[in-house]
């Protein structure tokens, strides 16, 4: 059983790609853009708030990311809000960057996040109650970086397997996207005499995605025909320190072929001592339809439970209002004994962004079914509605 769910991760991972190209459109058919046409489309309503230009300068940035969720779990309908959507969470940072010399460019990043009523978070028992303490150092990272030697990071960031569990180029990750969880994984699921489980969404839907932020090491080989190699090895300090040394190997593949843009990872990490994991995905964007198609899945092999999944997302971005792209996708979510021995959980969703280009705002909107189920117990599926505005400065 174990052999076979490791060839269905891996098959899972590297879907076949058949690329089309289609001919560019004749030079002299379009005119080439004013200055003063370039600069109106670039011109936004909180400008880059930087000192400095392209070889060495100081920057802040964040986002404010808040909406309303509506959870129905078979037994009551509840609305929680101002809720902080846990898909990308309100945060800010600053960011520093120099040029030491032709070969070499040094920088760092410094991000927290607050999210005082997350959608992560909420749920029947502690509706209405914000803690407002609630607040995590994300990047506290200096780097190193040169084009023929590849990127050297230290401190508090990302490992080398985080996110390769979660490409996405369908334009409403802000939404939507493998973790599907993210979107309401606060509530309890309840069993079908009316009664809560002590089963959270969060606890019964994961993507595994690699390793996370840990204080680290981490190593990035030069970019070579689109793939990068990275490597690293850390420990956890935040939120609670563990004392424990954990490492992974991580694969990405990015580049544009012809009218396709291609973005893939796949990844190997040792989370504990009892468990390895193996997780990757691979999204495929055609810009001049704007369809594309996003696959994740990833393996847990752990002592007692081995927990797997499949992931698979369709999605279409065009440009209905000059304002900016709006972006449609609609996804589902296969997952095998994620949260206890026999259990299988499965989501479907729908999702829909709006981008407003010179408001720096994405207006979302998400429909999600949650069904969770264990052995000879009988737990009612739950719906979820997500609104809301993501603002970036």
């Amino acid at each position: 059983m174990r052999t076979q769910r490791r060839v269905w991760a891996a098959a899972m991972l590297f879907p076949l790609m058949s690329l089309a190209p289609l001919a560019p459109a004749a030079a002299a058919d379009v005119a080439a853009p004013t200055e003063a046409e370039i600069a109106k489309a670039k011109a936004t309503l909180i400008p880059k708030l930087r000192l400095g230009d392209d070889s060495g300068y100081i920057e802040v940035y964040g986002q404010i990311n808040k909406g309303l969720l509506i959870f129905d779990d078979g037994g009551s309908t509840l609305g929680y809000g101002p809720v902080d959507n846990g898909n990308s969470s309100t945060r800010a940072g600053a960011r520093i960057y120099g040029v030491v010399n032709d070969t070499w460019a040094m920088g760092g990043n410094l991000e927290w996040e607050w999210t005082p009523y997350s959608t992560n978070s909420v749920n029947q028992l502690n509706r209405g109650d914000f803690d407002w303490d609630t607040n995590l150092l994300r990047k506290a990272e200096l780097y190193l970086e040169s084009k023929t030697y590849g990127k050297l990071w230290l401190g508090q960031g990302s490992m080398a397997s985080d996110s390769s569990a979660e490409v996405d180029l369908s334009g409403t990750t802000v939404v939507g996207y493998a973790l599907v969880s993210d979107m309401a994984g606060g509530p309890f699921f309840r069993f079908s005499d009316g009664t809560l489980t002590s089963v959270k969404v969060k606890d019964a839907f994961t993507d595994f995605d690699g390793l996370g932020r840990k204080l680290r090491v981490r190593y990035d080989t030069p970019q070579i025909a689109g793939f990068t190699v990275s490597s690293s090895v850390g420990t956890q300090v935040v939120p609670d320190q563990t004392h424990e040394t954990v490492w992974d190997l991580a694969a990405r593949y990015d580049k544009t072929i012809d009218d396709f843009k291609i973005s893939a990872a796949i990844a190997y990490s040792e989370p504990a001592d009892d468990q390895s994991l193996y997780d990757g995905s691979v999204s495929i964007l055609h810009q001049p339809s704007g369809l594309s198609l996003t696959v994740a899945a990833a393996y847990s092999d752990e002592d007692v439970v081995d927990g797997s999944y499949g992931y698979f997302k369709l999605g279409y971005q065009t440009n209905i209002f000059e304002a900016g792209k709006t972006a449609f996708s609609v996804d589902a979510y296969f997952g095998e004994d994620i949260d206890a021995a026999g259990s299988t959980s499965q989501s479907f969703g729908a999702q829909l962004v709006q981008n407003l280009d010179y408001y720096q705002t994405e207006l979302y909107l998400g429909l999600r079914q949650y069904a969770y189920e264990e052995p000879a117990v009988d737990i009612d599926k739950s719906y979820a509605v997500l609104a809301g505005a993501r603002l970036k400065f």
